[in-house]
């Protein structure tokens, strides 16, 4: 079977490499009298602001550009200390310039001006590209730039993209982070080497079959040689105050491009939850008893994380990447209280408990990649050969007690409990991706194959008698295995009204879950096609008409299928479910792009067994369970409407809007009835607005806010959110430095009530974490200015459900 499946996919790998003739524009360059070294040559396409290929001059001079197609050029060359030189002319055969004598001049960096671009905005079949290279926008983190961006709604450090999940890529490569993780790294990241966001709810193909929507940051390529750097700082006061440093660095010659970062993130965190349930009685109607608690935790965690990326030019058609990403979060503390009453159903005071619960993790993973790019043939086709190993490591012990009180205050009883859980997770991937000219379009083909190897283990301990008692009941192994072959091939073409592209991906997956507890409880072997399409259509320079289909799917998250518990008291815990099988989605968009700056979507989902968290609360036993599980199926269908242009030259705004239509059903499996439905009308507004406050530029002010009305996940319902938060920004030093101050949450609103509440199951709670938060931010940026980042993360899309 196995074989079959991929024999199956190999055939769907269509490598075609064309031939055509290509050219070299060659030269050398001096001052007069001595060869200048490290000059900057860039080629542009006649009627393009954006190089086509650039490179250095040499020691001696000289320099050459390969593989440049038939066509009219401008070439640039530039050093330092002198005038711009610039010729234009047309390529038909391979062209050596000569010597190029560079002009003295001299430069006053002090009084130099530099004028920054609008952002723009592309659309296409299912994508939105925000083009914010060189722009006002690109100031702060590439964190506060996806809070400016169209069709992108950050909450608290959740980031939405049509109300659910992204998959976060940068440069093409996936990000395989937790979500706190994914966080942390944009937030050390510098948004001035960002030269695009793609908002990808159409991605083709070449894409993993998980990647339902693609949120991917596109870095700008590093042109100029030499050495820069930066150190950044924020100060960030709550409750308790945290902290973020971080220090990046690039050096690139003419034949490596190297990048390293390093950041640590010292925090204290504060939450406090109300908490309502409601008991019922055998009858499902009339109320047994009712449990109100106050919850408090505290979270200490000072997590390191470390990035390495090298591009190593073998020759001039040959390039080997080199990647590593780290991160370790070592004791990571929680303390968590939990204080209630317990009342019976006429509200009189049954009894009380106390709950205190200490828990402490560690956490360390560790990603690296090779890759090696070739090209072939006259024509450019592109060969990537890519192996990626990540390993992931946790480890955690929580001690839980409880103490519980009669109504005079005297203590009925006791119970305590020791747990201590770990979890070590391998991935290997290899992926072999082939993109060439066919057919006046462009063909992409590839495989890849995918091997995932993860072993969990919980000791449950009784402690209430004063001595360790390991329970067996309680304990578990659990041994998670998942291969996945994989192929794919995506074909695009454009006509003078008209742009198709079509992809096919197969993937065929094995997967064998083994606990000790309950035996083999989750072997699946299937084989999935993932077709996907998309249309432009051109009606005139001012209105672009989309239209799109895709079908991806979504497999269980690692953890979630772990079957441990974690513990707020011994009545109330979070479980995972070893028998979660993939959700599979079915996406319809229809899209009209009007100036660049008006965009109308309608969008249409629905996702068989969607992944999603429910509540159930067991009435007979008194216990509140939050549990992984596979709802029956899941809709919604929207109109959104975004307007992203500058009013003036001053003010630039932002507003996008959502109104949607949400639908669900799930078993309810502590309820006689056998199947609940949710469904809601829902409104969704941000707004974004950027104010230049001085004439130099210098000076700026941001305000966000975003509106969401009621909708629910899985079986939880969220009441209104509402957000205003209000920065400004100085740079200074020739804007090598730039100061932030700022205050996110400014009226406390985005707290929000969430309810469970059908047929037998009524219980609540609210959340109010550190949601108002004052930021003060500084950085500062050295060397050459003018180099960018190939800043990237590995490609390795199992790594992405780790958490």
């Amino acid at each position: 079977m196995k074989r079959k499946c991929f024999l199956t996919l190999t055939f769907i790998v269509i490598v075609t490499v064309t031939f055509g003739q290509n050219f070299s524009v060659s030269g050398s360059i001096k001052d007069g009298k001595n060869p200048i070294y490290f000059a900057t040559i860039l080629l542009y396409e006649a009627d393009n602001d954006t190089p086509l290929k650039g490179t250095s001059s040499n020691e001696d001079g000289s320099f050459i550009i390969d593989d440049v197609p038939a066509n009219t050029y401008k070439l640039i060359i530039s050093y330092v200390g002198f005038k711009n030189f610039e010729q234009t002319f047309t390529l038909s055969e391979n062209k050596n310039l000569g010597v190029i004598n560079l002009l003295e001049t001299i430069v006053d960096l002090e009084e130099t001006v530099v004028t920054a671009k609008n952002p723009t905005i592309e659309k296409t079949a299912g994508k939105l590209i925000f083009n914010v290279e060189n722009t006002s926008l690109s100031t702060g983190s590439t964190f506060d730039l996806l809070k400016r961006t169209p069709g992108v709604l950050v909450i608290g450090n959740e980031i939405k993209v049509k109300l659910g999940n992204p998959t976060i890529y940068i440069n093409n490569k996936r990000v395989y982070l937790s979500s706190s993780e994914v966080v942390s790294l944009l937030q050390n990241t510098d948004a001035s080497i960002i030269k695009s966001v793609e908002v990808n709810t159409n991605p083709s193909a070449k894409y993993d079959a998980e990647a339902g929507t693609v949120l991917n940051i596109i870095t700008s390529k590093a042109i100029s040689v030499g050495y820069k750097g930066s150190v950044s700082g924020t100060y960030e006061q709550a409750v308790f105050a945290k902290y973020n440093a971080t220090t990046s660095h690039f050096y690139k010659n003419n034949w490596l491009n190297f990048y390293g970062s390093y950041g640590i993130s010292p925090r204290k965190e504060f939450k406090q939850d109300d908490n309502f349930i409601r008991f019922f009685n055998q009858n499902g109607t009339s109320t047994q008893s009712i449990w109100e608690s106050d919850f408090t935790r505290t979270t200490r965690s000072q997590a390191h994380q470390i990035n390495l990326a090298a591009d190593i030019t073998l020759n001039e058609k040959n390039e080997l990447s080199l990647t590593a990403n780290g991160l370790i979060s070592p004791n990571k503390t929680f303390v968590n209280t939990v204080d209630a009453t317990i009342f019976d159903a006429a509200r009189q005071i049954d009894s009380t408990f106390s709950t205190l619960s200490d828990l402490e993790n560690d956490t360390s993973n560790l990603s690296l990649s090779a890759s090696h790019q070739a090209t072939i043939g006259e024509k450019g086709a592109n060969v990537i050969t890519t192996a990626n190993y990540i390993t992931y490591d946790y480890d955690q012990i929580q001690n839980v007690a409880t103490t519980y009180f009669l109504p005079d205050g005297m203590v009925s009883r006791n119970n305590s409990f020791f747990t201590n859980a770990t979890q070590n997770t391998n991935i290997f991937s290899g992926q072999l991706d082939v993109t060439t000219p066919f057919g006046k379009g462009t063909l992409e083909t590839g495989l890849k194959y995918s091997n995932i190897d993860t072993e969990s283990g919980l000791d449950f301990f009784d402690t209430d008698m004063g001595a360790n008692q390991f329970n067996n009941m309680l304990s578990d192994l659990f041994l998670y295995e998942e291969v996945i072959y994989a192929g794919y091939f995506n074909y695009a073409k454009d006509w003078e009204k008209l742009g198709v592209h079509l992809g096919l991906r197969g993937e065929y997956t094995d997967v064998t879950g083994d606990s000790r507890s309950q035996g083999v409880v989750n072997t699946q072997e299937y084989f999935e096609l993932f077709p996907n399409v998309g249309v432009d259509y051109f009606i005139n320079s001012n209105n672009i008409l989309s239209i799109s289909y895709a079908r991806s799917i979504t497999r269980p998250r690692y953890q979630s299928l772990n079957p441990f518990r974690y513990f707020i008291n011994e009545n109330n815990f979070n479980t995972g479910n070893p028998n979660l099988i993939p959700a599979i989605t079915n996406r319809y968009q229809v899209s009209l792009a009007h100036k660049r700056k008006w965009f109308f979507d309608v969008y249409y989902e629905i996702i068989d067994d969607e992944l999603n968290t429910l509540v159930f609360q067991d009435n007979e036993n008194f216990t509140l369970r939050n549990s992984e599980a596979n709802l029956i199926e899941g809709f919604q269908y929207s109109f959104d409407a975004t307007f992203a242009s500058y009013l003036n030259n001053w003010w630039y705004l932002t507003v996008a809007t959502s109104s949607f239509y949400l639908e669900n059903s799930f078993f309810a499996e502590e309820s006689s009835q056998d199947i609940f439905s949710n469904d809601t009308f829902g409104f969704f507004s941000q707004m974004f607005s950027r104010l230049t406050l001085s004439k130099e530029k210098n000076i700026t002010s941001d305000v966000t806010l975003f509106y969401l009305s009621d909708f629910f996940i899985g079986s939880s319902d969220y009441e209104n959110q509402f957000n205003l938060s209000v920065s400004f920004r100085k740079s200074f030093w020739n804007n090598r430095a730039s100061l932030t101050v700022g205050v996110d949450d400014v009226f406390n609103t985005n707290n929000v009530e969430v309810n469970s509440h059908y047929f037998n199951q009524d219980n609540s709670y609210f959340a109010r974490p550190e949601s108002r938060l004052f930021r003060l931010g500084f950085q500062y940026n050295f060397g050459n200015a003018r180099l960018r980042d190939n800043n990237r993360n590995i490609d390795a899309s199992e790594k992405d459900r780790l958490n």
